[in-house]
């Protein structure tokens, strides 16, 4: 490790040269979807991420896209990263090694080196990955069954080590667990067989039916509710806190800003939604997550999960809530993502249109 740390050091200077000899190798460009390419197994199942996806073309400037450049053996030599945020200005590149069984992986931002790592292969599995980095450096050694991943040790500076298992059958991978000292985590598992994601989102919409006005009867509000968030980030929609506020409350969040009468962050009454034990929750998220991870700008996983919520919502409004908490009149049940990007459509799939009607009549729309 202490000579691929010297390596790293003097990668700044290098730079120029390692893409000037990787380019040279390079027999074919294309581009691909986030996050691309990447040799160490399970790189992409422990994140619930997928492997980029080849395009045809380059898609619109406004969309991450890589350009990976490969060699005559059909290996990535050249990674370049463009970002839509940037107008699909080049911000990281990437240039790789082959030498016999070892290969080195150096990535560079716009300034400077980020990381360099070094992977050793026997019998062309991959069987350890050295990794230094601007603010640390880590270990990880892989173990095989059957030429199929089975076990990975991880070490990381600021981490406590630990280990991946990898469970596998006839069809393929099964099951992916993390072990941290005595913390266990399962951080993929197959859906079983039959498995409907909109049957297990339904029954999610039940059960939060069943535990939202539990969680809304314990805050504590300073006089009848005007409303009740369902607050969620638009990554993880089924991890939801609930939030309340009155109509004075509102009032004075409306005076400083239209939308800030919308957002929980600025209400004080709030409370967890606790469903995280339900192992089909856990399913469903990564389900989501994976939808996601398909196609990262078009969001289909974090779509069903906003669809899933405004259902909740709108079965809400119909509710009876005098039994729970004091509510106003125009008392209104609605989901809301934290960064308030999808608060419009939100309102519209769980409000009435009579009732956000009169909500446009009292400004608050």
């Amino acid at each position: 490790m202490s000579d691929l740390a010297a390596r790293f050091a003097q990668l700044a200077s290098e730079r120029d040269a390692r893409r000037r000899a990787a380019t040279a190798l390079v027999g074919r460009w294309d581009w691909y979807t986030w996050p691309g390419l990447d040799l160490r197994p399970l790189r992409f199942e422990r994140d619930l991420l997928k492997a980029g996806r080849r395009l045809d073309a380059r898609p619109p400037a406004d969309r991450d896209v890589l350009r990976i450049g490969f060699d005559a053996h059909g290996r990535a030599v050249v990674t370049e990263e463009y970002s839509g945020f940037l107008h699909g200005r080049l911000y990281y590149e990437t240039f790789v090694r082959h030498d016999g069984d070892v290969v080195e992986a150096a990535h560079f931002d716009q300034d400077e080196p980020i990381y360099l790592h070094e992977y050793r292969f026997v019998d062309g599995l991959m069987r350890s990955a050295d990794m230094v980095a601007r603010r640390g450096s880590g270990r990880e050694v892989y173990t095989y069954t059957d030429r199929r991943i089975s076990r990975v040790e991880i070490s990381h500076d600021g981490r406590a080590p630990s280990v991946l298992t990898a469970e596998h059958d006839e069809r393929g991978l099964v099951r992916v667990v993390e072990v941290m000292g005595r913390r266990s985590e399962v951080r993929y598992e197959r859906p079983p067989v039959g498995f409907d994601l909109d049957a297990a989102c339904r029954t999610i919409e039940d059960a939060l039916l069943a535990v939202i006005p539990d969680a809304v009867a314990g805050l504590v509000v300073d006089g009848p509710a005007a409303c009740v968030a369902l607050g969620y980030y638009r990554s993880n929609a089924l991890s939801i806190e609930v939030y309340a506020a009155t109509a004075d409350e509102r009032a004075a969040l409306t005076a400083i800003d239209a939308q800030a009468a919308w957002s929980p962050a600025d209400f004080e009454a709030c409370a967890h939604v606790d469903i995280d034990d339900d192992a089909s929750v856990r399913l469903v998220r990564q389900e989501l997550a994976l939808l996601d991870a398909e196609d990262l700008d078009a969001g289909a996983g974090s779509e069903v999960g906003r669809r899933l919520l405004c259902a909740v919502a709108a079965r809400l409004n119909l509710r009876d809530w005098s039994d729970t908490l004091p509510v106003t009149d125009d008392f209104v049940v609605y989901p809301v993502d934290l960064e308030l990007v999808d608060l419009d459509r939100n309102l519209a799939d769980c409000l009435p249109p009579d009732r956000l009607s009169r909500l446009r009549e009292r400004g608050l729309l």
